[in-house]
C-alpha cells in the first residue's frame, strides 16, 4: 500500500509519499516521494492574523501539485495536517474548505496537543525501555514538547515559540516564562534528561555540529555552533555554509530555542532522528489499516 502525509507548517509545506509493507518489521516504510515548498505562511498569520491573497494562491498551487503527485503514485490513503499558522489565521478554516471542495484534500487544522501526539508516534521506537527523554519539535510558529519516562509519555505541551515568530519579534516574554516554568516543573525531579529534536532544522544543526562517530550533538557543541551562526549574515550563511535561503534565516533562532529548552531541562546532549509530524501521520495511517487487516484475518479464521 502507499500512504501520503501532507504537513502544512508555518515555514514550509511538505508532501511525503511512502510505500508500506507491514511484513517488513525492520523497514515497514520506504520513501517514494518527498517535496518541500518554503511558503512561509507564518509571515502573514503571525503578523496580520490572516493569510494573504498571494500566500493563499501559492498554497492552493502547492496542494494542486500534491494532489497530482498522489494520483500519479497511486496513493491509497493520506492525512493532511495544518499547524500553527493555519490555527492562528482567521481565514485558515475557509482556505482549508476551499482546498477540500476543489482539490479533494481534507485538511485537519490540528491543536498543539494533537501535533505532539503525532510527533511522538514518529519517534516512540527510538527510545530504549529505560531512561528520561524530552522530545522537542521547534517549528516556525510553535514548539511541541513531550516528556518520556521509561518509555511512557508523561506530559506534553505546545507553546507559541517558533523560528518565524522570532524573526518577526512576535514571541511574548510571558510565553518564554511559561515554557521555562513548565519544563522545570516537569523535569526537576529527573536525574538526567536526554533531548530528542525532530525538526528539519535540527537535523541540519545535528549534521553540522555532531562529532565523528557520535549519534548526538552535545549542548556545548550546539552552543558553539550557535555562536558561529550569529556571526554570519543570512547571505553569508547561504554563501559560506551552503544553506538553502529558506533555511538560512531560521537556523540561528532554531538553535537558540533548542539551547534554551536544553538548558532549562538540564539536557547535556540532543539526538536528531529523521522523524517528525509527517512521519507520525504515516504511522497513524498504518496503524488504522493494521487493525483492519487483523480484524479481517480473525474473521476468516
Amino acid at each position: 500500500m502507499k500512504f501520503a502525509s501532507i504537513d502544512i507548517g508555518s515555514n514550509a509545506v511538505r508532501l511525503l509519499i511512502s510505500s508500506w509493507t507491514p511484513d517488513n518489521i525492520n523497514e515497514p516504510f520506504k520513501r517514494v516521494e518527498f517535496v518541500r515548498v518554503p511558503l512561509r505562511l507564518g509571515d502573514d498569520a503571525f503578523r496580520d492574523k490572516k493569510i494573504s491573497k498571494e500566500k493563499k494562491q501559492l498554497l492552493y498551487k502547492a496542494m494542486e501539485a500534491f494532489r497530482l503527485l498522489m494520483d500519479v503514485h497511486g496513493v491509497d490513503d493520506y492525512m493532511a495536517c495544518a499547524t500553527s499558522a493555519m490555527r492562528e489565521a482567521k481565514n485558515g478554516k475557509k482556505i482549508a474548505q476551499k482546498i477540500a471542495d476543489e482539490l479533494d484534500i481534507e485538511i485537519d487544522i490540528i491543536t498543539g496537543k494533537r501535533e505532539s501526539e503525532l510527533i511522538l508516534r514518529s519517534v516512540k521506537d527510538y527510545f530504549p525501555e529505560t531512561g528520561n527523554y524530552l522530545t522537542i519539535d521547534v517549528g516556525g510558529g510553535s514548539t511541541e514538547m513531550t516528556i518520556i519516562e521509561d518509555h511512557e509519555p508523561m506530559f506534553s505541551a505546545s507553546f507559541d515559540i517558533g523560528t518565524v515568530r522570532m524573526i518577526d519579534s512576535s514571541i511574548k516574554e510571558k510565553t518564554w516564562d511559561e515554557a521555562e516554568k513548565w519544563i522545570k516543573e516537569h523535569t526537576s525531579h529527573l536525574k538526567t534528561v536526554t533531548a530528542i529534536g525532530t525538526s528539519g532544522t535540527m537535523n541540519k544543526l545535528y549534521r553540522m555540529g555532531q562529532e565523528p562517530g557520535e549519534e548526538f550533538i552535545s549542548y556545548t557543541n550546539l552552543l558553539e555552533l550557535h555562536k558561529m551562526l550569529k556571526k554570519y549574515t543570512v547571505a553569508e550563511r547561504i554563501e559560506k555554509l551552503k544553506l538553502n535561503p529558506d533555511r538560512a534565516d531560521v537556523i540561528e533562532p532554531s538553535a537558540f530555542i533548542y539551547l534554551k529548552i536544553m538548558k532549562w531541562a538540564g539536557c547535556e546532549k540532543i539526538h536528531s532522528p529523521s522523524a517528525g509530524l509527517k512521519d507520525g501521520m504515516l504511522m497513524e495511517l498504518a496503524s488504522r489499516y493494521d487493525k483492519v487487516l487483523k480484524v479481517a484475518l480473525e474473521s476468516d479464521n
